[in-house]
């Protein structure tokens, strides 16, 4: 473990450039979380440049970043690959002592809360899963808090979803993201193609 202050003063800097790259690129729709499949080992985070899109995995790759597709606009987005929380997953596999895809939901966010807990990166989270959508609710800390509308660029905030979603294997799409003063809430669902 190491203080804050001194991971901070370790990531900072990056943080903030990446958050310029995503405020410049306007884009407006919600991340989706990718589980692990043939063309990307890790998975992936994908932000659709608008809020009606088309989720074409066939154009997804490992060197993907940028999909600009003239032809169908809808496509369009950009590729985080590997995902940020990716190396956070991979903790809370080896704290599991096996690979959580296709896990029971419930079996899988206790393995999370658990891994996040011990490593001393939330204070609390809660999660219920009910009539097709899930409600993940996480308790700011100063991690959490500097990312604010760029949650996804969290690696704390992006491992649960890429969890999630690599043990329903499919992608997981964030639907609603409200901040409160104490902690954030986050509806996401399992994303069905042409859904949105």
């Amino acid at each position: 473990m190491i203080d804050y202050s001194v991971h901070e003063a370790l990531t900072a800097s990056s943080s903030e450039f990446l958050k310029k790259i995503f405020e410049n690129l306007s884009l407006c729709g919600n991340p989706i979380y990718l589980p692990p499949y043939e063309n990307m080992e890790n998975g992936g985070i994908f932000i659709p440049s608008s809020k009606k899109f088309t989720l074409n995995l066939s154009a997804f790759t490992k060197n993907s970043i940028f999909l600009a597709n003239k032809n169908a606009s809808s496509e369009m987005g950009v590729l985080i690959n590997p995902p940020i929380g990716l190396g956070l997953l991979k903790k809370f596999e080896e704290n599991f002592g096996e690979s959580i895809l296709k896990m029971d939901t419930n079996t899988a966010f206790s393995v999370i809360q658990s891994a996040l807990s011990s490593m001393d990166l939330l204070s609390d989270i809660d999660f219920e899963e009910k009539n097709g959508k899930i409600s993940v609710k996480i308790y700011k800390n100063k991690e959490i808090e500097a990312f604010e509308e760029f949650y996804y660029l969290s690696p704390v905030i992006s491992s649960i979803f890429l969890a999630l979603s690599k043990s329903m294997d499919v992608p997981v799409f964030i639907e609603e993201f409200l901040e409160f003063d104490g902690y954030i809430e986050f509806t996401a669902s399992k994303y069905k193609l042409d859904d949105y």
